[in-house]
């Protein structure tokens, strides 16, 4: 009896941490160009919201939103900060907006070095975050051992063969949890150092040789662990269903194969989607979830 009260307990404040997440996603994109970062916030509500009202730490410039088919209302009010009050118009199928802005207040310079930090703090609990940084081409991260090179530390660093891009993913934020992030950079020159023309050559060679074998056995090779890796454990189980089913298979049967509730599914689904993974039409009272095969082979 008193197992069976504490699973109840533990299961009734999980539910209580999910119903009153105030933001189910928030995701940020910046791109440096010089001293400008262009900026894309995405959020997802819960439900949907009239109002929806946060601070940016700094001046904005040519400020935009909108959501599924129409424009949203924003105003910002800058004093130091920028107020920003955007009117909303959501409904429960709609619960997305993206919201634009540019500004010169993210990026500083210290000597040679160029320092990018944003405070993307919302004051509200979110259950899922991802925030991307893109530098400048013809920019490099200074060395490791400095510290504060990347804030905060558990990220990743891409490249799109032209530009370095730090990432970073998070889940289950406090309202109390400030979302500062910087990231430390230098133009390429400025890391280089005389090279004797023969180790140069002998150097550009074995790094041909070692991206070449990384693309084949990683892209090549195995593009379904790839894709698989980055993926959380719900999200893993739902593509296998679709993978099982031969690549086409209706929502309804994921929920129930998977013993996951329907909100749950919608979810998954949905990142899913927004990662190209796979496609999603609706069919009838349900949707037909497709593999996309140019990203994920059988």
């Amino acid at each position: 009896m008193k197992k069976a009260l504490v699973f109840a307990v533990f299961f009734f404040l999980i539910f209580l941490r999910v119903s009153f997440a105030q933001i189910q996603y928030y995701g940020v994109e910046s791109y440096i160009a010089g001293k400008r970062s262009y900026n894309r916030i995405t959020i997802t509500f819960p439900e949907p919201r009239e109002e929806f009202i946060f601070t940016i730490k700094g001046r904005i410039e040519n400020l935009a939103a909108k959501t599924i088919g129409e424009s949203i209302d924003c105003k910002e009010k800058i004093s130091g900060i920028t107020l920003v009050s955007c009117k909303l118009n959501l409904t429960k199928d709609r619960r997305t907006i993206e919201v634009y802005f540019e500004t010169e207040d993210f990026v500083k310079s210290l000597d040679s070095k160029f320092i990018f930090t944003a405070d993307l703090s919302l004051g509200e609990e979110i259950s899922s975050a991802f925030v991307s940084v893109k530098l400048p081409e013809g920019m490099a991260l200074i060395s490791e051992d400095i510290p504060g090179r990347i804030l905060p530390e558990n990220s990743s660093i891409l490249s799109d063969g032209r530009h370095i891009i730090i990432t970073w993913k998070m889940d289950e934020i406090s309202k109390t949890q400030p979302l500062i992030f910087q990231v430390i950079y230098e133009p390429i020159s400025q890391q280089a150092f005389f090279i004797p023309t023969f180790y140069l050559i002998s150097f550009s060679i074995g790094i041909f040789i070692i991206s070449f074998l990384i693309f084949y056995f990683f892209y090549l090779k195995k593009p379904k662990e790839l894709v698989l890796s980055v993926l959380d454990d719900f999200e893993k189980k739902v593509l296998n269903c679709i993978i099982e089913a031969g690549g086409e298979v209706k929502q309804k049967r994921i929920v129930n194969e998977t013993n996951l509730s329907k909100a749950k599914v919608s979810r998954i689904v949905k990142n899913l989607e927004k990662r190209g993974l796979i496609e999603v039409k609706r069919l009838g009272r349900t949707n037909l979830l497709k593999l996309v095969k140019k990203k994920l082979e059988l």
